[in-house]
């Protein structure tokens, strides 16, 4: 493995969530790296007709493709709600760019939706003016996430969807290529919101240079803090339930057997419902069995959840109730006429959670997006904020 394949292995990492803002937290990206950019086409439409859980899932599956395609490099990542921001050496592309082929070939056969993938190099996005930086934050003592700032993720992504420069970078959708999804699972029930709301909160600071939209984001993050008195975090030990309908192993059914009907199907789904027997077991007696830490793992999960997050765009999920998301909703408006910044919220009565399992002892991570749309519904706001602007 060269030197610029450990570029995010050997990354410090931050200890404090307020500390993600600062400019100095920040590392370029390596030139000789791509900006890999996924995303559901038509995701808004799908939302809104119920799917809301293969949207999830597809993006969450994004990630999964992606490690598993490179299990000796540390990559970064980011779960947008309906796709991921992720980024890789170049010289791997030869195995990230099947993978991908196989994420999209499962959209469409498994999910019948369309999956968007473009892969843009640092080093293009650098020399039209535009900076890919990183740093990691470290959640609790099994995970840490990766955040990124600069406008190459923006710039990078408006690129990969224009019609006509986004073919120079697009991933073409065909049949050869597969994706490894292994350790990709769904079987948490929606969780539902102790305070009466789940919040999806995305903020975009409006500033002239990085160390001004720095203030606005530490400030906005210290204001919801106060707000909400805490850190508002969506998932909690006594929400935790492991799913005993069977509609609700389907999108993981649907991602493993590649089908939305059949044998393979009924068996993936089958299979997900019997280990979720054996977990309920053992958590209900706390009992450590099967490589399982029944004991303290809801525990590790709220601790390995990744509720809050930074791509240049503050992203948050939160559990609060009417009156602190209405004064959260009042202090962002007021902010945006004064020009400071652009805002999407979208709330809802419980989460959703998906989940990448490496083993269950530690080395777990959890996806977390609001109920009925989430993230991708709060960024209708956001986009339309930024469109009047």
């Amino acid at each position: 493995m060269g030197d610029d394949e450990r570029f995010y292995a050997d990354l410090p990492w931050l200890e404090r969530f307020v500390d993600v803002p600062d400019p100095a937290s920040y590392a370029p990206a390596p030139e000789s790296w791509c900006l890999v950019i996924t995303d559901v086409i038509g995701s808004t439409k799908a939302i809104e007709a119920g799917r809301y859980k293969d949207v999830n899932a597809l993006g969450v599956a994004s990630i999964v493709a992606l490690r598993n395609a490179l299990p000796d490099v540390e990559v970064p990542f980011v779960f947008g709600g309906d796709g991921a921001t992720m980024l890789c050496p170049a010289s791997r592309l030869e195995q990230v760019r099947p993978a991908l082929r196989g994420l999209q070939r499962t959209a469409r056969e498994g999910f019948d939706l369309a999956m968007r993938a473009g892969v843009v190099p640092i080093g293009e996005l650098r020399a039209a003016g535009h900076e890919v930086l990183v740093a990691k934050f470290r959640a609790s003592e099994h995970a840490s996430f990766a955040m990124f700032a600069g406008s190459g993720l923006t710039e990078g992504e408006r690129w990969v969807k224009d019609p006509e420069r986004g073919q120079a970078y697009a991933v073409a959708e065909a049949d050869e290529g597969d994706a490894d999804y292994a350790g990709f699972e769904c079987r948490w029930e929606p969780i539902p919101s102790r305070r009466g709301e789940v919040v999806s909160l995305l903020v975009q600071a409006r500033a002239e240079d990085r160390a001004a939209a720095a203030a606005i984001y530490r400030e906005v993050i210290g204001r919801i803090e106060g707000i909400v008195e805490g850190d508002g975090h969506p998932v909690a030990v006594e929400t935790l339930k492991l799913a005993t309908k069977a509609k609700l192993f389907e999108a993981e059914a649907k991602l493993l057997s590649g089908r939305a009907a059949g044998l393979g199907f009924v068996m993936k789904k089958l299979r997900a419902s019997t280990l979720n027997r054996i977990g309920r077991l053992l958590l209900a007696k706390g009992w450590n069995a099967l490589g399982f830490p029944g004991e303290v793992y809801r525990e590790q999960v709220v601790a390995n959840t990744d509720f809050r997050k930074f791509d240049d765009t503050l992203r948050m999920v939160l559990d609060v109730t009417s009156a602190q998301r209405q004064a959260i909703e009042a202090y962002l408006a007021r902010e945006h006429a004064a020009g400071r910044l652009v805002y999407g919220v979208h709330a809802a009565q419980a989460a959703l959670m998906t989940c990448v399992i490496t083993e269950h002892q530690g080395n777990h991570v959890h996806f977390v997006d609001g109920a009925d749309g989430g993230y991708a519904l709060a960024a209708k706001q956001l986009k339309a904020q930024l469109a009047a602007a």
